[in-house]
């Protein structure tokens, strides 16, 4: 009797599990319908923005140094950066993302360890996993929400970066429901790893270089930035979809498993009772 209960115990907890896992994964595909279209297709037109981002910063750093090195009497200290690298985890608030958001971490982790470099960390999973990796590097840490991203979330982040020369992230990047990719870009207008630099090209800017630096620094750079945090969502919500698929597959076999137990200690306990009538008539009948 007791074997029977624990059996039920256990099934209910596991069939419970199994409409939990169908909740997570519906919400999921609920927020794919939602922003992939937007995403996929302006990430195109960002790459191009990146480009142009590029070659704005290429200018107006040529800029400076033909200011510094001529006009020593108009050049302001004030326009350089700070001279820093600042890499950024992308990461997430919940869980139940699968091992994207790990694997990203593990990447984030992996280049913090190597390079002088300042360090922010987004989300409490990727702070959690930095945390346990022993890695002693102090960082700055914020959070924004997983989901109704706004550019006022993202705001005080925003402010923290812009003085930097060099801006990277990791996050997840969404190529389609089954695959999504730890990935590392630059914010700022470099050159990404594995490519190479455009051929030299002059560019004449209306009304002036620093204006539209100043324009792409502000407005492009909050752009750019709020993108790739899109991306990561989807790419997060996509890895949950196939989490929570693995996750329901494994609960149903163990449903199976615990209901076939069910059936055959059911079948143990008739067949006991059987026995233990057979056994009583043949008592009387001695009697």
């Amino acid at each position: 009797m007791q074997a029977s209960r624990k059996l039920k115990e256990e099934i209910g907890i596991n069939s419970q599990l199994k409409l939990l896992t169908q909740a997570y994964q519906e919400h999921a595909i609920v927020q794919i319908n939602l922003a992939r279209f937007s995403v996929v297709s302006s990430r195109e037109f960002m790459e191009e923005l990146a480009e142009i981002f590029f070659n704005v910063k290429t200018s107006y750093q040529q800029y400076l140094e033909a200011l510094k090195a001529n006009d020593k009497k108009h050049y302001d200290v004030r326009l350089e950066k700070n001279g820093r690298e600042v890499i950024i985890l992308l990461s997430s608030n919940g869980k139940f993302y699968g091992d994207l958001v790990t694997k990203v971490s593990r990447l984030f982790v992996q280049e913090a360890k190597t390079k002088d470099v300042d360090l922010i960390i987004v989300g409490r999973e990727g702070k959690s996993f930095y945390d346990d990796s022993g890695t002693k590097k102090p960082y700055a840490y914020y959070e924004i929400p997983d989901t109704n991203v706004t550019l006022e979330s993202i705001k005080p982040l925003i402010d923290a970066i812009l003085p930097y020369k060099k801006v990277s992230i990791f996050y997840g990047k969404f190529n389609n429901i089954i695959t999504q990719d730890p990935v590392k870009t630059s914010l700022t207008g470099d050159i990404q790893e594995g490519k190479t630099a455009a051929p030299k090209e002059d560019f004449l800017f209306e009304p002036s270089v620093e204006k539209i630096m100043e324009f792409f620094e502000s407005q492009i750079f909050a752009m750019l930035f709020n993108q790739t945090v899109n991306e990561g969502k989807l790419a997060r919500f996509a890895s949950r979809i196939k989490a929570m698929e693995f996750a329901q597959n494994n609960l149903q076999k163990q449903l199976d498993w615990l209901m076939g137990n069910q059936r055959r200690l059911h079948s143990l306990e008739v067949n006991k009772r059987q026995l233990q009538l057979f056994a009583g008539r043949s008592l009387w009948n001695k009697k």
